[in-house]
């Protein structure tokens, strides 16, 4: 497999994105799987991901989503990678274009009457996907961690906004 998801799938796993080019769609995945995925999961396993997705069953839960029971004995629930992954491909394409997101997805505002989504609302709207996808994601390295996939998870490398506090000195 080249990619963790192709662009059909994008369109129907996270939020309704609309006539988008696969191309566009193609690019955020790449971007997303580079950005967010790799450096939480390591190379490693972003790897084995795309070599064993039908082959080891650990991987396609991974992928897909299910349940679980952690150490403790205690059943978890979580939507998989590739949801996550459509909800960071999302909110690269709410800020990419002249688009607003709407509860019916996201949609070209260019008739007579439309109104282009101002800047904090494409950022409201990026940074509410951004957290959703992160939240996904943090499901699914907790399942990592639990069937022994990965021992601890990396730190994402890259900045996507936001602002980072961090306690200096004592």
């Amino acid at each position: 497999m080249e990619h963790l998801l192709q662009p059909n799938e994008v369109r129907t796993l996270g939020r309704p994105i609309g006539k988008v080019a696969d191309e566009k769609l193609i690019a955020f995945i790449t971007e997303a799987e580079q950005l967010h995925i790799k450096p939480t999961l390591g190379d490693e396993l972003f790897l084995r991901l795309l070599e064993e997705t039908e082959t080891n069953e650990e991987i396609k839960v991974l992928l897909y989503g299910g349940t679980y029971k952690d150490k403790n004995e205690k059943i978890h629930s979580f939507m998989g990678l590739r949801v996550a992954l459509s909800y960071f491909v999302y909110a690269q394409n709410l800020m990419s274009g002249d688009i607003e997101s709407t509860r019916f997805g996201s949609v070209i505002k260019n008739g007579d009457y439309s109104t282009h989504i101002s800047s904090k609302e494409r950022s409201d709207a990026y940074n509410n996907s951004v957290e959703v996808a992160k939240t996904y994601l943090k499901e699914c390295v907790d399942y990592c961690k639990s069937v022994g996939l990965i021992k601890s998870a990396g730190r994402p490398q890259f900045s996507m906004g936001g602002i980072t506090i961090r306690k200096i000195g004592k």
